[in-house]
């Protein structure tokens, strides 16, 4: 065989090893594709409650942990159905609503806490100086019927006062700040960001509901099924959210540059709302039972499953989010 003939058959050969070689790594990348699983979670809204939600998405949490999320936004009703008929797989959210239908026979389930802690306080028009002042007043909440309504009645009962001598008015979590800018309403229940607004504004903080309510901030709940048939999926979506959770803790520049970008926030108040979430937002994401209780003692107090003893069991399944926690190095009992 001549060196010319030599040469063309050996750069042929490199042709095709060349050419199998890039065959097989699109085969490797179309596999990988394949394996991350599709995940649609609904959120209430693009609030705190889901900071650690943004965080795994735009911190590439989430694909290091096999899944391809999509944050949806859906009011808790809608979530609700949404999860039943399977457009959606999660509602990032643990509270009266998401408890409510569950014992009202929805087949749901808690399965992870991103906070063990509300951050919520009331606030006065600067006219107003104690509680009492504000009887037969009206106080403006989101809605009737959700976390923000039942955990001002908890905080209320807390501080010896009786909800019923208040005026509480769902207004819609956007008309907050303007209902109480306006004079319409005397006081308002807010959070981080309208927080900070609202004391930067002159308003006077008269009860700090965070401290006094040991209610769950955020979290997950998804339908018996996805326990039982999607668990791995389940595990490093939890997994996934831990993580970012608690790299939300542990870098202050990072989380106020994902507040600023998600929340739209300017940069002090950012900060100031990373100092709360600082505060509340840690622990190892097991739904605790204190957490659970406090959601039906709310609920209770509005006369919903009056009488009725719940067992943690009816309403939560922590074995994952525990098995998670013991992974990642958290003291689990």
């Amino acid at each position: 065989m001549t060196t010319a003939r030599r040469h063309w058959r050996a750069l042929l050969c490199a042709m095709i090893s060349c050419a199998l070689g890039l065959e097989l790594l699109a085969v490797s990348d179309a596999k990988g594709q394949e394996a991350k699983a599709k995940v649609r979670v609904a959120i209430p809204s693009a609030s705190i409650c889901c900071l650690h939600l943004f965080a795994a998405q735009q911190w590439k949490t989430f694909d290091e942990n096999g899944l391809d999320v999509e944050i949806i936004q859906m009011r808790p009703q809608v979530a609700n159905a949404a999860i039943v008929s399977g457009e959606s797989h999660y509602f990032a959210g643990v509270g009266p609503n998401s408890v409510a239908a569950t014992l009202r026979g929805l087949s749901s389930r808690a399965v992870w806490f991103a906070s063990e802690q509300l951050i919520y306080s009331l606030l006065a028009r600067p006219e107003f100086k104690t509680l009492k002042e504000l009887r037969a007043k009206r106080i403006a909440v989101g809605a009737l019927g959700d976390t923000t309504e039942v955990s001002l009645r908890v905080g209320l009962e807390a501080v010896g006062e009786n909800p019923r001598d208040f005026v509480i008015l769902g207004v819609g979590n956007p008309n907050l700040m303007s209902a109480l800018e306006s004079g319409s309403v005397e006081a308002a229940q807010l959070n981080p960001p309208l927080l900070f607004y609202a004391k930067r504004r002159g308003f006077r903080e008269l009860l700090d509901i965070g401290s006094r309510v040991k209610m769950p901030l955020g979290g997950l709940t998804t339908m018996g099924s996805t326990i039982q048939n999607r668990s791995g999926e389940m595990r490093r979506l939890i997994r996934a959210m831990q993580i970012a959770k608690r790299a939300l803790l542990q870098s202050k520049e990072k989380s106020v540059e994902l507040m600023v970008r998600f929340l739209r926030l300017d940069r002090p108040t950012a900060e100031d709302t990373f100092a709360e979430y600082q505060k509340t937002v840690s622990g190892s994401g097991v739904p605790t039972r204190e957490g659970i209780e406090q959601i039906v003692k709310a609920l209770q107090l509005l006369g919903q499953f009056a009488g009725r003893k719940i067992a943690f069991e009816e309403v939560a399944d922590a074995r994952v989010a525990r098995e998670v926690a013991k992974e990642l190095g958290y003291k689990v009992d």
